[in-house]
């Protein structure tokens, strides 16, 4: 099943979080120029909302292993794609959140998913 058509979907950042609230368990690996968080299986994600920030936090138990605050104005859209560093047999997706100039926009934030987005026919929302 073609879910995505490469090279890539855009979308807006508050679609883009109201979708990846309901595929936490899809995430694979997250971060940042600075950093990146990656999944295991003893680890699960926790995606919360404070003070116009929007935080992702890996847990375990009850131990925070690392967390991403996104500050979702500064993010202008989101780019999703086929990974180009994954086999195609996995079917693993790249999302980009793209920021700064319109002339030379940069990735602000990255996210490494299980699977692509696709519309939900007959509705404005997104499925997988």
């Amino acid at each position: 099943m073609d879910l995505l058509s490469p090279p890539a979907r855009t979308l807006n950042f508050d679609a883009f979080w109201r979708w990846i609230q309901e595929h936490t368990n899809c995430i694979l690996r997250c971060g940042s120029a600075d950093m990146t968080l990656f999944d295991h299986d003893d680890f699960h994600w926790m995606l919360m909302e404070e003070e116009r920030q929007h935080v992702l936090q890996l847990i375990k138990g009850k131990s925070l292993v690392g967390e991403l605050v996104m500050v979702g104005r500064d993010v202008s859209e989101v780019t999703i794609s086929p990974d180009p560093d994954a086999d195609p047999q996995q079917g693993h997706f790249l999302v980009e959140l793209m920021g700064g100039p319109k002339d030379d926009p940069q990735v602000l934030y990255h996210f490494v998913m299980a699977h692509g987005i696709e519309p939900a026919a007959g509705h404005q929302g997104f499925k997988h």
